[in-house]
Parts: C-alpha cells; sequence; structure tokens
C-alpha cells in the first residue's frame, strides 16, 4: 500500500515500499491535490508482524477510525484492500480478508476495492489472471456480492488514480468497526472484526491481517 500511495502521490518512495516487508509502523495520512481535489490517503502497518504484533497494529488502526468518526475529521470514502497477484492462497490470507470484511460490513461493501497489485512483474500473465478468477470465484465472493469491485494496479499514476476516482467523492456510511466501537460503545474485542482476530490461533496468526486496508 505504501507503494500504491508513493505512486499516487508522486512523493519520495519509504525503504522497502515496494518490497515484501511491513515499511510502516504507524498510521499515516498522506494529503494529496488532484485535479482541483483534495484527497487524504492513508496508509497503516504492516501485519506481519515486522514491528509489532498482528494484535497492537490492529489496536492502532481501530483507534484511528473510531477518532475519526467521532471527531467528523475526514469524509471516508473507501477501502482500498491490496493483495499481491504473485502469492499463492494460504490460510492467513483467508483470515485476513475475512477480517476485513468484517470491518466494513455488509452495509459499506460497495466501498471497497479489491486490489492485485504487482501486474507488471509478468510478461505472461496468464497465470495471474488465473490466480484473479479464482479469487473472485472463491474468497473474494463476499464482498463481491454485496457490491465490492475487484481492480487492478499497474504500478502507474493512471491505474493508481483510476482506482481511487471509482470510489467518488460522495461521503458514504461508516465502516461497521466505527458504529461499534463509537456508536454501540463495544469492547474492542467484542468487535466482529475484534473476535474475529481473537479466535485465531497464535499458529495461524502469521500474516492476519497483513494486508488490511490496502497493505
Amino acid at each position: 500500500m505504501s507503494n500504491f500511495i508513493n505512486v499516487l502521490t508522486g512523493m519520495k518512495m519509504e525503504d522497502g515500499a515496494n518490497g515484501y516487508i511491513s515499511c510502516t509502523a504507524d498510521v499515516i495520512a498522506y494529503p494529496c491535490y488532484h485535479g482541483g481535489q483534495r484527497y487524504i490517503f492513508v496508509d497503516t502497518p504492516g501485519f506481519n508482524a515486522t514491528y509489532s504484533s498482528q494484535k497492537a497494529v490492529f489496536e492502532k488502526i481501530a483507534k484511528w477510525l473510531a477518532a475519526t468518526y467521532q471527531e467528523s475529521r475526514l469524509q471516508f470514502n473507501g477501502v482500498i484492500y491490496t493483495r499481491r497477484i504473485t502469492e499463492a492462497r494460504c490460510r492467513s490470507e483467508r483470515s485476513s480478508f475475512q477480517v476485513c470484511a468484517n470491518i466494513v460490513g455488509n452495509h459499506a461493501a460497495d466501498r471497497v476495492r479489491l486490489v492485485t497489485t504487482m501486474w507488471d512483474e509478468f510478461e505472461d500473465r496468464s497465470p495471474a489472471e488465473s490466480m484473479e478468477n479464482k479469487l473472485k470465484e472463491e474468497q473474494w465472493q463476499l464482498l463481491i456480492n454485496g457490491g465490492a469491485t475487484c481492480q487492478r494496479f499497474l504500478n502507474t499514476p493512471g491505474s493508481a488514480w483510476d482506482i481511487v476516482h471509482s470510489l467518488g467523492t460522495e461521503r458514504k456510511a461508516s465502516l461497521l468497526l466505527q458504529e461499534e466501537l463509537v456508536d454501540i460503545r463495544k469492547p474492542l474485542k467484542q468487535t466482529t472484526a475484534g473476535m474475529r482476530l481473537h479466535k485465531e490461533s497464535p499458529a495461524s496468526l502469521g500474516g492476519l491481517l497483513k494486508r488490511l486496508f490496502g497493505i
């Protein structure tokens, strides 16, 4: 996700942003003007335990979401969930997606863009296209049925902005996690996403939520 934001904004790339190790340690907001419109892109820490435990990273993201929702500081337009098309499907990836779906909620599924990356690494895209189809038909079907859209990031500004523009500019419904934390005042562990996270066994936590919000 860091590389996605770097390509969008033209900012200097962080060390490791285009690699396989998370390079972001905190939730960071990046303002950007494009076509006369102001955007704020939010990058989050990785969930591969490079800097913190999955639980600690989840708490950081939840705290940020609750604060921005409660104070109405940002008009939250969408969630960009990224996945490397070069990676095989695995249990941690399925868990990551399920927690993401629990954070968003059914009523806000249309705000999700399921973005596959690393397309520029292929000369023959047939294997990647086969993986993409399987994701759509199996793992991602739940959110797609709710209105989520699949898109490809080709590591170019044009393809990145196509994804952003597809989300529109109108303020939309809040995320389920925000409503549970602020409106219902549920403890984090009792939210839908929190319960999903805490149900995972330690053996399966590697990579859980690794790409939540497009990491």
